[in-house]
């Protein structure tokens, strides 16, 4: 194998680690106090909170870094439905980043391109590894990320609370994420020796 989807995998993981790190520290230092089930995420990088300028790199980081981890695990099979979705997701991210929460639709539309696009990137990303059980874990997660989505979306179409909406945002969210660390570990996987992996 060559380095490309170590490198691949590489980004994908630092996007994550980045992104949930960030997350958690703004979340700790969030005033007056932060809650992961009643407060949005995109609430961490609003101007004025302690680690905002954090969060919104944060944003920014995991969605550059998840188009080249793309862009690297892609090589020369042409993936291209995961480019393009990655390259939404990369756009909806650094919308998010820069036009913050209350800012205007351009955030929502940041936020939609950001989700769609890296639930749809999961699903598409299913074809990089010939592994029946990552195959089926890649378009479950991306299919959970989206339906999820879709809920966030209906309820608040229907003004009726199933659940808090900043669960359905973190569920549409979470796929992704998880995505990235499970197809970086298949493709670290791959690209071990034959004993070391029977091992």
């Amino acid at each position: 194998m060559t380095p490309r989807p170590r490198a691949a995998a590489s980004a994908w993981i630092l996007g994550a680690a980045a992104y949930l790190t960030a997350e958690a520290s703004a979340a700790a230092a969030f005033r007056p106090t932060y809650s992961y089930a009643r407060d949005y995420i995109s609430d961490l990088g609003v101007p004025g909170q302690p680690l905002a300028a954090l969060m919104n790199v944060a944003f920014a980081a995991q969605g550059c870094l998840f188009l080249l981890g793309a862009v690297l695990a892609a090589g020369r099979r042409h993936h291209r439905p995961l480019l393009a979705f990655a390259a939404a997701n990369a756009v909806g991210n650094l919308l998010v980043a820069t036009v913050h929460a209350g800012d205007g639709a351009l955030h929502l539309v940041g936020a939609a391109l950001a989700i769609a696009g890296g639930n749809a990137a999961a699903i598409a990303g299913a074809s990089l590894h010939p592994g029946a059980r990552y195959r089926l874990v890649s378009r479950l997660l991306g299919v959970a990320g989206l339906v999820s989505l879709t809920a966030l979306v209906v309820q608040a179409w229907a003004g009726v609370e199933v659940l808090p909406a900043p669960v359905w945002e973190r569920a549409s969210v979470y796929p992704i994420l998880a995505w990235q660390l499970c197809a970086a570990t298949a493709m670290l996987r791959a690209s071990l020796p034959a004993r070391r992996q029977r091992a």
